[in-house]
This record gives C-alpha cells, structure tokens and sequence, in this order.
C-alpha cells in the first residue's frame, strides 16, 4: 500500500548494553518482521495511507463506527508470542487530526531465552491534532526470559497522545508450576520528545530470577504493575487507584498496582477515558464507549 517495501532484518533493532552478549535469531525468517504503517484521516475516516507487514506481525485495518469515534487498528502476532530471538518492529506515523487507538490483540507472551533474548521496538511519530492511544498488551515473561521493550516516540507541538504499559509477574495460576518473577532480564526503554525536545524518559533493567524479598521491594503483594504516559495534566481524582506523578513538561505519569485484571482494566479504562476528555471536548465519553462493541480482553 505504498509503505517501502524494504525487508526488516536484525540490523534494524537495538541491543541494550546488559544483553550485548545475546543476538537475535540467526535466521530471521518468520521471526524477525513487523510493520510499518501511516494512519491518516480523510474527511472524518482514519484509513491506512501505507502499510508494510513482515511476519512475525499483521494488521487489522482500521475500524470506526463514525467519523465522530477514533479508529481501533489490531496488531497481530499469528504465532504463540515472542520466542528466543525473535525482533519485531512497528514503525506508526499518526497524520494530523486522527484519532486512533493502537492495541495488540492479546497479551504478550515472553518465552524463555536459551541461546539470545526477544525484543518489540517501536518508533511513533505523531502529528499536530492528532490524539493516539498505544496499549501493546500484558507482559507476561516466562521463566528464564530475556525480553527487551524500546519505544521512541516523537510528538509535534499540539499531538496528544496516551502510552499504557502492564507488565505481569508471569505465569503464576499454575499451582506448583508457577514462575511467579521467574525471568532472566526484563528492560524497557521510553523515550518521548516534543518537538525534538526530551519531555519524558522512563527506563528500568530488572535482573532476575527474583526471591521473595526483592519481589516484594518492587511489588509489594502485587501480581502486576501498569503505567501511563499522558500529555498535559491529569485531575488527581481521575482515578482513585492510581499514583498521579506531574512532570516538569506539564505531562502526567500514572502507576498501578495489584492483581493482573484489576491493573489492567485501570489502565484501559483510565487511557480510554482521558482520551475521550482530549477529542470530545464537553462530551465527555470514553473512547470507544458504543454498546456494539463486544467484550474482550481490552473493553468489557
């Protein structure tokens, strides 16, 4: 659909210091792909002005319900989730004045590293009046993963936009089998810049496996943590379970804490609402709040 058709190989993806003794898949073939895609709105539709997709991922066109509604595009990852080397990356250009929400279909599965480690990079550039809502899926690291989330995200002076993460203990229903905090590496790197200015970092190296004690230190009695970045301020009673952290650009940071499902419809919820408050105005709406929307695992 007009996106360059250039290959996506291992080249194009970082390695973070703490895994430079680790690769990604020798044979990129159905494991190291992604997508490339530009979402444009023409007279109140959000259509794809491009798109380029590799496996491991595919896209869902966009679907909206009107041209008052944001767009809902899926990212799909027709496989069991990201394998020992596997590389995907979502380069995503939001033109001015759309309104779209960005998920992935389930969540993210992080299977255990033997010979290099996984990794999902993104790079987001988001015009003025536009108003963009990524939630990539639940984290969950299996035992003894080595997993690598980067994100670099470049907004334009009056682009909106709302980043939801959720990261899980792991595969803890399992009884005896449990790998509750089980993972080998966990590191995540935001970047945000306004206007090719810096407003926002957020980087964590977690090196596991963790015991209970350090489980605890970054946890508490939690099984999930979730965040979300969001231009401009947030009321602090926009939700209650939440931690509201100002920054020094005038943006918001949000944390949670708890049990996977509640961590996780906060976090939906919360993005889609604040999303709602940014494009209607004095309609106050959430974001996708239509009763012909069918329950999942992202909108109940």
């Amino acid at each position: 659909m007009g996106a360059p058709a250039i290959r996506i190989t291992a080249a194009d993806f970082l390695t973070p210091p703490e895994l430079k003794s680790w690769h990604l898949a020798p044979d990129g073939a159905g494991r190291i792909g992604g997508v490339r895609l530009e979402l444009l709105n023409e007279a109140g539709k959000v259509r794809l002005a491009s798109l380029y997709q590799q496996v491991p991922l595919r896209v869902l066109p966009p679907f909206q319900f009107s041209a008052e509604d944001p767009a809902l595009l899926f990212l799909l990852n027709p496989t069991a989730g990201l394998m020992d080397g596997d590389g995907q990356l979502i380069e995503l250009t939001v033109r001015p004045g759309t309104q779209a929400i960005v998920v992935g279909q389930s969540a993210t599965r992080i299977h255990p590293s033997i010979n290099g480690f996984s990794t999902q990079q993104w790079s987001v550039h988001v015009a003025d009046d536009a108003v963009l809502v990524v939630l990539p899926g639940p984290a969950i690291p299996f035992q003894g993963c080595r997993y690598f989330q980067r994100i670099a995200i470049d907004l334009a002076p009056t682009a909106q936009l709302i980043w939801g993460d959720i990261w899980l203990a792991g595969r803890y229903a399992r009884g005896q089998a449990s790998e509750m905090f089980q993972f080998a590496n966990l590191i995540q790197d935001l970047t945000i810049r306004r206007a090719g200015c810096l407003i926002f970092r957020d980087r964590f190296s977690w090196h596991g496996p963790w015991d209970e004690m350090t489980a605890r230190w970054h946890f508490g009695d939690a099984l999930a943590c979730g965040s979300l970045f969001v231009t401009g301020a947030v009321d602090e009673d926009v939700h209650s379970k939440a931690a509201i952290f100002p920054t020094a650009c005038g943006d918001s940071c949000l944390r949670y804490q708890g049990a996977s499902e509640a961590v996780t419809a906060s976090v939906v919820q919360t993005a889609l609402r604040l999303a709602g408050l940014k494009s209607h105005g004095n309609d106050r709406r959430p974001w996708l709040s239509s009763k012909d929307l069918a329950p999942c695992h992202w909108f109940s």
